[in-house]
């Protein structure tokens, strides 16, 4: 699987970078089994992708979500976590080598990641957050409601540094009920799309003929989205399948290319414009 993937839509460049490889356990993606069922499934998914998502707009530099770093698999880096560091280790898998992390990757494509202007995290589990690092100088965005209640989150392994700006979605939208406008454009912004975490979000482009919605876990396919399928972790059923019908409706509306975090395809769908 190639490490970056860049693509032009109506004049903005979006590159797909893969950061590196988790596993989790196959009844993470059951939508019928919990948390307890999840911890003693002795049975592993393939390699999944951890993808992040760098927008060169004329505004600015957006980075979406952050990926992993190499240390995630030093023995003792979760022993900082607690219940939460606990069960991070228990759950997942991963394979990450120090030069596929997002601060490298940029510089090989030239980008120095202090020109990142913002950086938008989805949600705080690790697979999103390990790479804030790199990113010291940029405005990091976290819906107010993900820092208020961060579920599965392991908030030691954050920078000593990180102070995001508190989202709150208060321009109403008629698709998604609010948003949160970030280009003075209109062509960028924030969404809720609570579910997977209280307060999980994803990044809407809007373009003139196709849009993007950079989804984040809001499911782990875009084949899930398809069938109407949560996922087995998730902080409310019922609010994550009410956000997968709402971006359903919305692909619907408009031709919309769909990327999650974790699907092996969503780089290449996004090179070749495929909607939902």
């Amino acid at each position: 699987m190639h490490s970056i993937t860049t693509t032009t839509i109506d004049g903005v460049t979006i590159h797909a970078i893969n950061c590196g490889l988790v596993k989790v356990k196959r009844s993470h993606r059951n939508p019928s089994v919990g948390a307890p069922a999840i911890l003693l499934d002795p049975f592993w998914t393939e390699w999944l992708p951890i993808w992040v998502w760098v927008i060169k707009h004329p505004e600015g530099i957006l980075v979406v979500d952050t990926g992993e770093n190499h240390h995630v698999t030093d023995s003792d880096y979760f022993s900082c976590g607690g219940a939460n560091g606990w069960v991070s280790r228990k759950i997942l898998r991963f394979a990450i080598q120090e030069q596929f992390e997002i601060g490298f990757q940029l510089k090989t494509l030239g980008i120095d990641p202090a020109d990142v202007r913002w950086v938008v995290l989805t949600h705080l589990h690790i697979d999103h957050t390990d790479g804030l690092k790199y990113f010291p100088r940029a405005e990091i965005m976290v819906a107010k409601a993900e820092l208020d209640q961060p579920y599965g989150a392991v908030p030691c392994t954050f920078p000593t540094w990180f102070n995001p700006r508190k989202i709150t979605f208060t321009q109403p939208d008629k698709h998604f009920g609010k948003a949160y406008p970030l280009t003075s454009d209109g062509q960028i912004s924030i969404v809720p799309t609570i579910g997977h975490a209280y307060g999980h979000q994803s990044v809407l482009f809007r373009g003139k003929t196709v849009d993007v919605l950079f989804a984040g876990d809001t499911t782990f396919t875009e084949q899930q989205l398809r069938q109407r399928q949560v996922a087995g972790i998730c902080t409310d059923k019922g609010s994550a399948r009410r956000t997968i019908d709402t971006i359903r409706a919305y692909c619907q509306y408009r031709p919309t290319i769909y990327l999650p975090t974790h699907d092996s395809q969503s780089a290449l769908r996004l090179k070749q414009q495929q909607v939902v």
